[in-house]
């Protein structure tokens, strides 16, 4: 069914504070009209804080920091790690601002203050728990953002796919002839868009850890792309998780539903447009879906084909519903289903993401080293014919590991284990297909290429965060990438 009648409130979760739809202050509107003119005047910031403690300085910490001295406040960063390199980034950009190493505790906090908090300092974290008892809510720099822009935003969140939606969408109003920024969690640092506004739209992927501390974003159009467990070392349940990736959907215009999860119907809003995507055939004019024509797959809208399958480049059942998210994000916002299609039709995908490295031998290698959570992995092996060797493991973020037993039983013929957590995979599944332990990527790549055979598919995709063995997810790419090439 593609119009599911839940109509479940959207849920803070509880470790947040409460905060209403229209926030007092806020000047309501501007990004949300696609007519919007830009102006560079400096922005009123809620509140009209004079001073701002900023927490973690990472890249959109640092971004932070910067942003708002511009906006003329007195700034004192916080970060947990005394690394000579941040003190010499900060006093490059910032020489008048002070840095406080080690304790995340906010030392000089005035009525005035403005508390924000980058996306990988967890609201949890002790040093914090004094201020916020108190009912200062923390800001990130998705909410600073979203208080200046003055151009629509269309904004992506989802547990896996957000970067090739994101990707893909800026492609397409790119082709379009629109002045596009892509930013949020992928690419620069938001707040530096903001340094000379001329983009008429922006595309915005957001992840969990943004959201927590965003209230005030408006986009046109907001759509929530699958939920599968993941950070559960971070988020108390379920529960919090799924509320935080909604909170995407609080101040959108237009509903972008995936009919086919559950946990995002609980999202719906009967005073919002909505639109609905799925695998299963469109059932009204206006929602998105996959039909079977003559023996081949469409991309439909309504009854209406788009696109054949077999028209993109990108791998699996997973990319497709990717392709036809993207597709309406772009349609939503005027553009044409020709310009579309053009786009779509050249769009060749990201690194690390399903991506194939070579044939040899008859043996295809493809890097999905951005297959970080078990939802992911099981999507890719889905999406392929082939047998397939597994390369998994890494840092499992508390992950349960039940739901790759039969997405593995079912299309692996050996899985290849690396990292801290390989254990935890190998007890999930080592009784439905044969296991080794590998010591690095080389060795793994090793043993893979000797039990390969043609006709298979040798897969990279961990199921698990990198950070054990690796900076990220894109160092394990491109080790992986390597390794792989010493073969030819």
């Amino acid at each position: 069914m593609m119009n599911r009648q839940i109509h479940n409130p959207l849920v803070t979760p509880t470790f947040y504070f409460t905060v209403a739809d229209t926030v007092p202050g806020f000047v309501t509107g501007t990004n949300q009209e696609l007519d919007t003119n830009n102006n560079n005047n400096r922005c009123h910031l809620q509140g009209s804080p004079t001073h701002a403690a900023v927490i973690g300085l990472g890249l959109s910490g640092l971004a932070a920091a910067v942003f708002l001295s511009k906006q003329g406040l007195d700034v004192d960063v916080y970060d947990s790690s005394n690394k000579p390199i941040l003190r010499q980034q900060l006093a490059q950009q910032l020489p008048d601002v002070q840095l406080h190493c080690g304790s995340l505790a906010v030392e000089h906090w005035r009525d005035d203050s403005l508390l924000v908090v980058s996306p990988g300092v967890p609201l949890s974290h002790p040093d914090l728990a004094p201020l916020l008892a108190t009912g200062v809510r923390p800001v990130g720099d998705i909410e600073l953002f979203a208080q200046c822009v003055q151009s629509p935003v269309i904004a992506i969140t989802g547990s896996n796919g957000k970067s090739t939606v994101t990707a893909l969408v800026g492609e397409i109003l790119r082709h379009a002839g629109r002045r596009v920024a892509v930013a949020g969690n992928i690419g620069v640092p938001v707040l530096e868009l903001l340094e000379d506004d001329k983009n008429d739209i922006y595309v915005l992927e957001l992840s969990s850890f943004q959201l927590e501390t965003t209230w005030s974003l408006k986009p046109v159009i907001a759509v929530v792309l699958n939920i599968v467990p993941d950070h559960m070392d971070r988020y108390q349940s379920m529960d919090d998780y799924v509320a935080t990736k909604l909170k995407v959907y609080m101040g959108s215009t237009r509903m972008l539903l995936n009919a086919d999860e559950p946990y995002i119907l609980q999202g719906q809003q009967s005073d919002r447009e909505q639109i609905f995507f799925s695998a299963a055939t469109p059932e009204k004019e206006q929602d998105y879906g996959l039909s079977e024509i003559n023996s081949v797959v469409y991309l439909c809208r309504g009854d209406e084909p788009l696109i054949a399958a077999e028209d993109i480049h990108l791998a699996g059942r997973h990319n497709q519903l990717n392709v036809l998210t993207a597709w309406a994000l772009a349609s939503s916002v005027g553009v044409a289903d020709s310009q579309i299609k053009e786009a779509v039709v050249e769009f060749k995908g990201l690194p690390h993401r399903m991506e194939l490295l070579h044939n040899f031998n008859g043996v295809a290698w493809i890097n999905d080293s951005k297959g970080t959570n078990v939802g992911a992995s099981v999507a890719a092996l889905r999406g392929l014919e082939a047998p397939v060797i597994l390369i998994a493991g890494g840092a499992a973020k508390d992950a349960d590991f039940t739901p790759l037993r039969e997405a593995v039983e079912q299309h692996v013929k050996a899985v290849i284990l690396i990292g801290r957590d390989a254990g935890k995979i190998q007890d999930a599944v080592s009784d439905v297909v044969p296991t080794r332990l590998a010591a690095d990527m080389s060795d793994a790549v090793t043993q893979a290429s000797i039990l390969a055979e043609t006709g298979d598919v040798v897969l990279l995709s961990p199921a698990c965060s990198s950070f054990d063995m690796y900076q990220n997810f894109e160092q394990r790419g491109d080790d992986f990438r390597r390794c792989a090439e010493r073969l030819l």
